[in-house]
């Protein structure tokens, strides 16, 4: 059984593993006063990364660290997505923890890179590193570096059980992905994409673009890019450049996407039902992590800790930790094997 703590600053960091060699995971909130050059003075390996928020137990934040004792057995990889190469290493039959820089538009080659080295029965779940200021820069690391544009794989016996919500509903669409490239959506339906986006999100809100922040607004309709097993894999529009949408995660032209929208009731559920859902399929419990996307928080606002209380409830049981993260979008592979990179959803892993 793994140890977890949580963890206020850096002094009580050194404080709880003075004169520890353990190998450690550390999830850092990015209101902490974590500090990576201080790392060095750690005995033993440290591996991990910035978000907006972290979790543990029944609260959020954006001020603290968790800190997760790893098995030494662990085998944890840190690289930029140029140089990933998933033969060098051996992935398949293991389960995973991998998180990527989350405002990078190398994740799905990443994914299609580590999805071909790993088994269908392999379990993956992870999430988007970075800083709700949505600038990127270095958020993965070792003790001896950071980097940005790369990935942190963590190797073990996990044994998850995955589970993954998403309860967005459709207001609008189809709609044709007629430009497009990574990051940025430049045209649905042979107009320009913030065009089309606009009218919709404007009409349904009663609100305008140019009297509100993009993101306030577009953080409350996402994209809904249609896969072929007929689920939805959400995009967030983060910010536009003139009549291009930027979103978290690739989309690919003639993609068929949706305008969605979501009722706060049925968000608060959906994670509670894939909390259970998670738990169903997990003999011997003692933990559940937690990758919630950052966006959802904020449309979820003071409700928000609702949604953490639904999931804790649902464990049933104190000696469970929950654990977790809020995310820049999201990692699993419960679609038959394949690694998705999800946004505005809840991923759940119970081990």
């Amino acid at each position: 059984m793994l140890k977890t703590y949580l963890i206020p600053s850096m002094d009580d960091f050194f404080h709880v593993f003075q004169n520890s060699a353990k190998k450690i995971l550390l999830l850092v909130g990015e209101g902490s006063n974590f500090d990576h050059s201080r790392l060095v003075h750690y005995h033993g390996e440290i591996y991990g990364a910035i978000f907006p928020q972290v979790i543990y137990r029944g609260n959020h934040y954006c001020d603290a660290m968790v800190a997760i004792e790893l098995k030494e057995s662990a085998n944890v990889i840190l690289t930029a997505f140029d140089y990933f190469n998933g033969s060098e290493y051996k992935l398949d039959g293991s389960d995973m923890l991998v998180f990527v820089d989350g405002l990078s538009s190398g994740i799905t080659d990443f994914l299609d890179v580590l999805y071909a080295s790993t088994g269908i029965r392999d379990n993956i779940l992870g999430g988007g590193a970075g800083k709700l200021t949505l600038k990127q820069e270095p958020v993965l690391f070792s003790k001896q570096e950071m980097i940005q544009d790369g990935a942190l794989i963590l190797i073990d016996s996990w044994h998850f059980s995955v589970a993954v919500s998403n309860i967005w509903e459709k207001i609008s669409g189809p709609h044709i992905v007629t430009d497009a490239e990574k990051l940025e959506l430049h045209a649905l339906d042979y107009r320009d994409a913030f065009d089309v986006y606009r009218e919709v999100v404007e009409k349904d809100s009663e609100k305008s673009f140019d009297q509100v922040d993009f993101f306030e607004l577009s953080k409350f309709y996402p994209l809904g890019l249609s896969r072929i097993h007929g689920e939805l894999v959400v995009r967030d529009p983060i910010y536009r450049k003139d009549g291009t949408l930027v979103l978290v995660g690739d989309i690919d032209k003639n993609s068929v996407v949706y305008i969605l929208n979501g009722e706060k009731e049925k968000l608060l559920n959906a994670s509670r039902r894939t909390a259970e859902q998670a738990i169903a399929r997990k003999e011997n419990l003692h933990h559940l992590f937690m990758i919630d996307c950052i966006s959802r928080a904020l449309v979820l606002e003071r409700d928000f800790k609702r949604e953490i209380d639904g999931v804790v409830e649902s464990i049933g049981n104190d000696e469970v930790t929950l654990i977790g993260i809020l995310s820049i979008g999201e990692i699993a592979n419960e679609n038959e094997g394949y690694i998705d990179f999800y946004n505005k959803t809840c991923v759940i892993g119970a081990f």
